[in-house]
């Protein structure tokens, strides 16, 4: 039989709860890439206006080769690491914003890139410079 002070309620809770679940939904970030990306055996460039993740991309770079590392940036900021498998990173730069350098390789093997970002917008790119290039 229905009670209408007790099983009203229990109604009225469940509604509420269910439109609460409903709105919550909503509430994330929302994209979390938006951009291209492009890794090759030339090396691994990206371009976003929304990048609250991580990518990563594998280079097998020679000893004596050169990675040039551009980081522009408008908005938010980035972590980059670039390491040798199973070795300590040749480069770690947490909350990177803008930068322009170029990093010795200095073992043969494949190298992994990793970016993070947080709310980032703008551009990264990882080019391989053969040894004996300028």
């Amino acid at each position: 039989m229905f009670n209408w002070n007790t099983d009203y309620k229990r109604v009225r809770w469940l509604i509420m709860l269910a439109a609460m679940l409903f709105l919550l939904t909503g509430c994330g970030t929302g994209s979390i890439f938006d951009g291209s990306r492009v890794s090759d055996a030339s090396g691994f460039r990206m371009e976003y206006s929304i990048l609250n993740r991580e990518e990563s991309a594998d280079l097998n770079l020679t000893e004596g080769d050169r990675l040039q590392v551009s980081l522009s940036h408008t908005e938010g900021y980035v972590d980059v690491t670039v390491r040798l498998e199973g070795k300590e990173p040749i480069y770690r730069g947490n909350g990177q914003q803008n930068a322009d350098f170029v990093l010795e390789i200095p073992e043969t093997g494949n190298y992994h890139i990793s970016v993070s970002g947080q709310r980032a917008k703008g551009n990264i790119s990882f080019t391989r410079i053969p040894g004996g290039q300028e």
